[in-house]
C-alpha cells in the first residue's frame, strides 16, 4: 500500500483487522469507532461475499452505525479483475482467485508488489466495469450487488 500513500500523502489510513468475516469486522469497527480519542472523517469496512453468514446484517449494522462498506461478489480478487478486463458472467470465488492471479495482479492472497501500480492505473478502468455491472443488473432484474459485483470504488472516490 505504499504506492497509495505515495498518491495520497494528505489521507491517513489505519488498515485495522484483517481477515474476519463481514458481521465480526463491522462489530469491532462499530467497537473501535466508541472507543477511539482518534477524530475519523470516515470508517470503511471492506469485505466479500464468498459463504459468510450474516452478510446481510452485517452491511444493515454497519450503515446504522455510520460505517460505509465496500462488497466484492463473491470476493474481492473481482475487483482486482476488473483492472484488466470486463467479467459479466457469474463466477465462483475459486475461479475469481485463480483469474486474479493468473493476471498478475496477486500471489495467493497477497497483492504483487511489482503490479500495484499497474491496479492503481486501472482503478478507472475497473470503476467504469463496476459500475456497468450494477446497470446490467438492474436492467434484468437482479439485485444490484448481486455476482458478479464490486462497489470498491465508491471508497477510492473519497481520495479523489
Amino acid at each position: 500500500m505504499a504506492a497509495f500513500a505515495r498518491r495520497h500523502p494528505e489521507v491517513h489510513l489505519d488498515w485495522g483487522t484483517c481477515g474476519m468475516v463481514p458481521l465480526t469486522l463491522v462489530q469491532r469497527a462499530r467497537t473501535d469507532q466508541r472507543a477511539s480519542t482518534k477524530d475519523f472523517d470516515e470508517i470503511w469496512c471492506v469485505f466479500d461475499v464468498d459463504a459468510h453468514p450474516n452478510l446481510a446484517q452485517a452491511v444493515n449494522e454497519a450503515r446504522q452505525s455510520g460505517i460505509s462498506v465496500a462488497v466484492s461478489n463473491p470476493c474481492f480478487e473481482l475487483w482486482l479483475i476488473l483492472h484488466y478486463e470486463d467479467r459479466t458472467a457469474p463466477i465462483d470465488r475459486h475461479d475469481a482467485q485463480s483469474r486474479a492471479e493468473a493476471l498478475g495482479a496477486v500471489d495467493g492472497k497477497h497483492l504483487v508488489p511489482r503490479n500495484v501500480e499497474d491496479l492503481l492505473a486501472g482503478c478507472d478502468e475497473a470503476k467504469h466495469r463496476s459500475q456497468a455491472l450494477r446497470s446490467r443488473h438492474i436492467a434484468n432484474g437482479s439485485a444490484p450487488d448481486a455476482n458478479p459485483s464490486s462497489n470498491v470504488w465508491e471508497l477510492l472516490d473519497r481520495f479523489q
